[in-house]
């Protein structure tokens, strides 16, 4: 079986991935994820955040940045974050805190409790579609002589209560979501992990308006082929004055 070139250095810690590229007075961002999975946001109060150690500037959708949606070739129109207020996943970016240090953006993350209202996201809700145009609308899964399943629990001589949680993506890179972005010269250079630099480098110069030719997308180790670094969902930042960079939780 072929060895690939570039095995050596992932399995003893010597690739070099978009976090770990480091420039004179970068910047960090934290971003903030929603921990309901349907509402809206009704208000955020940034204050303290603002005024926390380190802070440089703090994103919400009530500060939305200016950001054109970008449309690519094979995925179409890319989403545009802290644009819309309503909450439609857990884990959605709600906002964006830009700090000093990575330590700081993530204390000044902890200040900020969004206000959300479930109550209008369930008045939205809508029945979901079945899976099949043919299959039934409900589902029963009890016994005949079973008429609910608060029944059945009770009569069981044994009952198990549990929670179970999976994770919301089935992905495993080796290399966190990351990227690190440095102006120079009126040209714009991403260091991070994806399968399609182009695509990036295309969908980040529609979204912040520039020449395609003035933006660099950079991936040096490529990790996976996966679908969570085949393009960028969330170009998140308009242009900044210092290398900036984002790490994923």
């Amino acid at each position: 079986m072929p060895t690939r070139l570039d095995a050596p250095l992932k399995v003893t810690g010597g690739a070099k991935y978009g976090v770990d590229h480091n420039f004179p007075g970068m910047v960090y961002g934290y971003i903030v994820v929603s921990t309901i999975a349907h509402g809206e946001i009704e208000s955020m109060d940034v204050t303290a955040a603002k005024s926390a150690p380190g802070v440089l500037g703090v994103y919400s959708p009530f500060d939305p940045r200016a950001l054109n949606q970008a449309t690519t070739p094979m995925f179409g129109e890319t989403w545009v974050p802290l644009r819309d207020r309503q909450v439609t996943y857990v884990g959605q970016p709600i906002g964006f805190v830009v700090a000093e240090t990575f330590e700081q953006a993530r204390a000044a993350y902890r200040e900020l409790p969004p206000l959300t209202s479930l109550e209008d996201g369930l008045a939205t809700a809508i029945e979901a579609s079945p899976g099949h145009v043919d299959a039934p609308p409900t589902l029963s899964v009890l016994e005949d002589a079973v008429e609910s399943i608060k029944d059945a629990i009770a009569a069981g001589p044994v009952v198990v209560d549990a929670t179970y949680r999976t994770a919301s993506q089935n992905h495993t890179p080796m290399e966190p979501h990351s990227a690190v972005a440095v102006w120079a010269d009126d040209t714009l250079t991403v260091y991070s992990g994806n399968q399609g630099a182009h695509l990036q480098a295309m969908a980040l110069a529609m979204a912040l308006g520039l020449d395609p030719a003035a933006v660099r997308a950079v991936n040096r180790s490529w990790v996976a082929r996966s679908a969570a670094r085949a393009a960028p969902r969330r170009p998140r930042s308009s242009r900044p004055p210092r290398p900036a960079r984002w790490a994923g939780r």
